[in-house]
This record gives C-alpha cells, sequence and structure tokens, in this order.
C-alpha cells in the first residue's frame, strides 16, 4: 500500500518523536494483517482480510486504498484458482478510479488482465496490457501478451513479447522468459525443448513460491512429455500439477489435471501414479 503502508514499524526502534498515527488507524491494520498473511503463503486467509479492508476503504471512501486493496484482493484471489471473482474486483475498483479521475496503480488493470486471460477474454485482457508500459508490472503485462499469442498460435507475435521480458536472475521474472520459451518450442514442434524450459520454469516457479504458476508449468511439461511419448512421465507431471492445484483451492485447474494424469496413468500402466491420482481426486470431491 503506498498510503496505508505501516511505515511507524520501520521508526519504532529509532528513538525521537513518536509518528502519528494513520490516517485511519483499522484501515492500517487490517491491510498489515492481509499482507502477513499473504506474506506467509496463507492466500485464502489473506483474501479475506484484503476484503474486510476493502469494504473499510470503500466506507472511508478512500480512493488510493480502494485502488491498492482492490489490486491485492485480486491478486489472492487469482492465487486461489478465482478468476471471476478477481476481475470483477479489478474491473470495479478501476472504473471507480477513471470516474474520478485518480491515479492508477499498474497493479489493477494487470491483476484484471490475467483474470480475464485466464477466463478466456484474450480481446479483454489485451486491450488492459497494451496501456501498461513502465515498471516491473510491464514485463508482467509482456508476459500475459505472450501467453496470449500463444493460446493464438501465433509465434511472431509470441516472440515479441519473449524479447520484451528483461534479462535478469529473479526468480519469477526468470520462469516467465522460461514458460514462453517452452510454449514457443511447443508451437514449433519441439516438445523435448518445451518440456525442458517448461521444467526450469516450473523449477523457478518453486523457488518464487508462484505454486499455482509451478502448476501451470508442470501441466505444460506433462503435455509436451505427452507430445515426446513419454507417457509415464506426461501422467506423473499431470498428476503434480493437479496435486498442487487442488492444495491451493485451484479446484477447476485441479480436477483438469487430475484428469489426465488417470487418462495417461491408464495408457502407461502406471499403476502407482493411477492410484495416486483417483485418491487426489476423491479427496477434493470430499471437499
Amino acid at each position: 500500500m503506498r498510503r496505508i503502508a505501516p511505515i511507524a514499524l520501520l521508526c519504532a526502534a529509532c528513538g525521537g518523536t513518536p509518528p502519528p498515527e494513520p490516517p485511519d488507524p483499522t484501515l492500517a491494520r487490517q491491510t498489515r494483517t492481509a499482507m502477513l498473511a499473504w506474506q506467509q503463503d496463507r492466500p485464502a486467509q489473506a483474501a479475506e482480510l484484503f476484503r474486510e479492508a476493502l469494504r473499510r476503504a470503500y466506507a472511508r471512501d478512500d480512493l488510493e486504498a480502494i485502488a491498492d486493496l482492490a489490486a491485492s484482493l485480486a491478486a489472492a484471489e487469482l492465487r486461489l484458482g478465482n478468476a471471476e471473482a478477481a476481475r470483477d474486483t479489478a474491473a470495479a475498483a478501476r472504473a471507480e478510479v477513471n470516474r474520478r479521475g485518480g491515479t492508477m496503480p499498474a497493479e489493477l488493470p494487470l491483476a484484471e488482465a490475467a483474470a480475464r486471460w485466464r477466463l478466456g477474454d484474450a480481446a479483454g485482457a489485451r486491450a488492459l496490457t497494451a496501456a501498461i508500459t513502465a515498471g516491473e508490472a510491464a514485463a508482467r503485462a509482456r508476459f500475459i501478451e505472450g501467453l496470449i499469442a500463444a493460446d493464438a498460435g501465433d509465434g511472431v507475435a509470441l516472440a515479441a513479447a519473449r524479447s520484451a521480458l528483461p534479462s535478469t536472475e529473479v526468480p519469477d521474472l526468470l520462469a516467465d522468459r522460461l514458460e514462453l520459451d517452452g510454449r514457443a518450442a511447443l508451437l514449433a514442434g519441439d516438445a523435448a525443448a518445451a518440456r525442458s524450459a517448461l521444467l526450469r520454469a516450473a523449477g523457478h516457479r518453486q523457488e518464487a513460491r508462484d505454486y499455482p504458476g509451478m502448476a501451470r508449468a508442470l501441466a505444460l511439461a506433462g503435455g509436451a512429455a505427452a507430445r515426446e511419448g513419454r507417457i509415464a512421465e506426461a501422467a506423473d507431471l499431470a498428476l503434480r500439477a493437479g496435486r498442487s492445484a487442488a492444495v491451493n483451492g485451484d479446484a477447476r485447474a485441479a480436477r483438469e489435471w487430475l484428469d489426465q494424469a488417470v487418462r495417461l496413468a491408464r495408457q502407461a500402466g502406471s499403476a502407482d501414479v493411477l492410484a495416486a491420482a483417483e485418491a487426489e481426486q476423491r479427496r477434493l470431491a470430499a471437499r
């Protein structure tokens, strides 16, 4: 949060005059608690806490807080696989900022674009990313454009998006490059190169604690393995992707990937993967 950030915590042990209270101590406390839950990898709790803080921001009629908290809530909803909720949260706040002539944090349209891409609204996502041209958000916007191009089978647009990504060793940004490399290799028919790049992307997603992204990369790597005829490996990768998605609360993706794992395991005759995938399906159905 730009205005509600608890700077007082950084200064509390420095001596001198105590800093003044924030304009709304309740809102500041709610925001801190939500951020702590997010940092501790508790996205469901973070989502609920961000939702409470966002309600407080609307009650306070604090436009800057509304924009920041809506972006945070949308990110948490995306982490949980709730793309529709993320889209609606971000879109409502974005409309509010536009109507009132406020400053638009790039994270807000970025979160909405990610949600729209997941929901199959490529045109809506692309319209939002096109306006994001600076900072780290621009790199993530180009990544989303690369995903859109890959879905459309547009190798030229995919290459353009890939070339716009920064050269960095930051795990999540490196994973973006590798995932686009993998998707480009799939378009080119090089399943082995795709599998290698996507498995490396999954490793960097894991390092960045981006477990939904890790699961997606594992599932894509499984698809590449299947194209190579490595059916048993493909089944195992689909199982790992589906299990991770299930634990993270993304039931839709979990069902899709676990179904793939069952089908591939039967095809490969992998009894242990089949048993594990079916057990995960039962656990998911019981939730």
